[in-house]
């Protein structure tokens, strides 16, 4: 059933309209698409539309954040660990402030972004009493391992209560995140104990 609407836009709606008529072909098709795109923006439904990070695993693109890049090759490493996309990737992942995402959450949002983002081939996530581990399959090079390596450290060690090491090799690099939770550490040895007697 149609309604009709009997109004009046502004000269700059209007110069809208003409802009995409041409493309819906009649006045009311252009004013139902926008309207029906306006509700799914105010719902923060997106379906159907473009998301980057497919995107960017369609095109097999590796995305490094412009500014990164830049403080990298200009010697700034450190301010580097502090401006890079991981931090607005992980948010987004858990639509949640770093202040609220657990380290759990963090390490499996690396793993994701790291898959998605080209920077790894393959990603392999493993717990113990230690703390998580991520052994990484990269076909970037070495100083680019490292280089991904300090961003995540960085990262982590600055954003969680955890201790980040690092092993890169030829063919890719592994991660320990231990969260300093001693109590939690401590549950962990007695249940490995247990486990050994």
């Amino acid at each position: 059933m149609k309604k009709r609407l009997h109004t009046t836009i502004s000269e700059e709606a209007y110069r809208i309209i003409e802009k995409y008529l041409s493309e819906y072909g009649k006045v009311n098709a252009l004013i139902e698409e926008a309207l029906l795109a306006f509700d799914r923006l105010k719902k923060g439904n997106f379906e159907g539309q473009c998301n980057l990070m497919e995107v960017m695993e369609e095109a097999n693109l590796v995305a490094f954040n412009a500014k990164t890049v830049e403080l990298v090759v200009s010697g700034e490493v450190e301010k580097a660990l502090c401006d890079n996309e991981l931090e607005i990737i992980v948010r987004r992942i858990y639509k949640k402030p770093i202040s609220e995402v657990t380290l759990l959450e963090a390490v499996k949002g690396i793993e994701s972004c790291l898959l998605t983002t080209r920077k790894a081939a393959k990603v392999s996530f493993r717990t113990d009493e230690r703390g998580y581990y991520l052994l990484v399959t990269s076909n970037l090079g070495r100083n680019t391992d490292i280089i991904i390596c300090e961003i995540l450290r960085g990262f982590l060690e600055r954003n969680f209560a955890a201790k980040v090491s690092f092993e890169v090799f030829p063919q890719g690099y592994s991660l320990l995140i231990e969260p300093k939770d001693v109590e939690r550490r401590e549950i962990a040895a007695l249940r490995h104990e247990s486990q050994t007697a």
